[in-house]
């Protein structure tokens, strides 16, 4: 008799989060192009700070998010942290790489050109470098225990620019916006309507990342169970009674 063994199928729980990330990100998109006013200086081009600043903020998030499970993964090498370590490094690098574009369409219509070497813009391109180099770093190196271990300290060193990132404007000479939210004293200086908008668009970028997470998580613990299990033997001859 043969057994065939199947993967388990998306659990119900995350179809749910699918859809209501799904959702969020519409209603979130309406929200920022047809209930956001007009802002007083920046005109429509505010609009784009809803989705800019969002998927920012969560990039940071999920930055974090994998360097906790890569620092999980050097201290007790257990392969699930590597997986979750790698399943946010993954989202990590597509809401890097989002922000990057949001920057370069903000840039173009108030400076003129999609490109300046701005300190934000700058360390955040530098930060998907690095996101870019984790994986390829997991790409040239054979051994799963080695290829966890560098790339978590890889994440580390991401995650130890980010502070550096976020106090740019406050540092250096740049062209970057003042913070409407200013975590480090400022205070807010947005209108509680744009507040409530962009905030809704943080929440509905992070049900997106959730959702992505989770399902990259479920694929990845699928994949080490496949690694793990043995080719099946050699079927045996039959034997006639």
């Amino acid at each position: 008799m043969t057994t065939t063994v199947q993967s388990a199928g998306r659990p119900a729980w995350l179809n749910a989060l699918a859809f209501a990330a799904v959702a969020a990100s519409l209603f979130g998109a309406y929200l920022g192009l047809r209930v956001s006013p007009v802002d007083v200086n920046q005109g429509d081009l505010i609009r784009v700070m809803y989705a800019h600043v969002a998927v920012a903020w969560v990039s940071f998030a999920a930055v974090a998010v994998s360097a906790v499970a890569g620092i999980v993964y050097l201290w007790r090498d257990r392969p699930i942290a590597d997986v979750v370590s790698v399943a946010a490094a993954e989202g990590a690098l597509l809401f890097g790489a989002l922000t990057i574009v949001g920057g370069m369409t903000y840039s173009k219509p108030t400076l003129g050109t999609f490109w300046t070497w701005d300190a934000k813009l700058t360390l955040t391109a530098l930060m998907v470098a690095l996101l870019v180099g984790v994986f390829v770093v997991r790409g040239l190196i054979a051994d799963p225990v080695r290829r966890g271990r560098v790339s978590a300290v890889i994440m580390l060193i991401v995650l130890a620019s980010l502070p550096l990132n976020y106090l740019a404007a406050e540092w250096f000479r740049t062209l970057h916006p003042a913070k409407a939210i200013d975590l480090t004293g400022g205070g807010v200086t947005i209108e509680p309507v744009m507040l409530n908008i962009l905030l809704f668009n943080v929440v509905a970028a992070g049900l997106v990342f959730a959702w992505l997470l989770f399902e990259r998580i479920r694929l990845g613990m699928q994949e080490q169970q496949d690694g793990d299990g043995q080719a099946p033997s050699a079927p045996a001859e039959a034997v006639h009674v």
